[in-house]
């Protein structure tokens, strides 16, 4: 009677493990799936159509600056490597992960929109009481 409990736990016990770990791991390949897709939508040319700054201390309202690029482009490539002429002709390296996180300049970006002709994305940074976010527009 003791062997078929304990044959009986041990094969529920097996069966939620394996469960568990199936689960995982297919969480695993829809997140590597998702920034795969996400990275084929994202390359290429990119205008960047607008840039807002913006500058909060302390409960002060926020200082907004609404910037109107002209002929600034982003591109980027399926090697992990993009180009802009935003301050110059400049390579850097980006990444695509899950959640809607763009790696960029080696700092964290949220894509708030991607579609085949629009790419939004803004970063935060706080320093001390001051919280800078900027918002980057870009379109095809």
């Amino acid at each position: 009677m003791k062997t078929n409990k304990f044959l009986a736990i041990l094969l529920l016990a097996t069966t939620l493990i394996w469960t568990v770990g199936c689960q995982k791991i297919s969480s695993i390949d829809e997140e590597n799936e998702t920034a795969q897709i996400m990275q084929q939508k994202i390359l290429g040319y990119w205008n960047l159509a607008e840039l807002i700054e913006e500058t909060k201390t302390g409960n002060e309202p926020p200082v907004i600056i609404n910037n109107d690029p002209q002929n600034v482009y982003f591109e980027f490539f399926a090697n992990g490597k993009g180009k802009t002429n935003a301050e110059g002709e400049e390579e850097f390296s980006y990444e695509v992960k899950a959640n809607n996180i763009l790696i960029l300049w080696d700092n964290e970006q949220q894509i708030i929109e991607l579609t085949d002709h629009k790419l939004t994305f803004k970063n935060t940074a706080t320093q001390g009481n001051t919280t800078y976010t900027q918002t980057y527009f870009l379109t095809r």
